[in-house]
């Protein structure tokens, strides 16, 4: 039997656009990696992807979350996500992806906070 102490495994989804730069943004979205942990407990969770193509490129990134932040009376929690994507642009060629030399090198930035925790397990797994 489960551990009733051990806090409860789950991710967050976060999704927004990242800051302007070169005349563009991108979209991004994704999940944090699910990690143990209850809104108290100050535990956080790493995240990465890539940005949504725009303007003939896109860019990877990568980060940690902020400490979990209480909402709805202490029932529930967020975190603040923040994270400046690889200042090299990319592009998809033939089923892999490589770097777009024609285009300057440049970063975005995203400040934001997740969505709510979603994939607990079932009690007693």
């Amino acid at each position: 039997m489960k551990d009733q102490h051990i806090a409860p495994s789950h991710a967050h989804h976060f999704a927004s656009e990242t800051s302007s730069a070169l005349g563009h943004i991108h979209e991004i979205q994704g999940f944090t990696y699910p990690v143990n942990g209850t809104g108290g407990d100050g535990h956080r969770h790493r995240f990465q992807g890539i940005t949504r193509a725009a303007d003939g490129h896109f860019h990877r990134f990568m980060g940690m979350t902020g400490p979990a932040i209480i909402r709805s009376g202490g029932k529930t929690h967020v975190h603040a996500i923040y994270f400046e994507v690889d200042e090299e642009p990319f592009e998809h060629r033939q089923g892999f992806y490589g770097t777009r030399t024609d285009i300057e090198r440049h970063t975005h930035r995203f400040a934001g906070l997740t969505g709510l925790p979603i994939g607990f397990e079932p009690p007693l797994w």
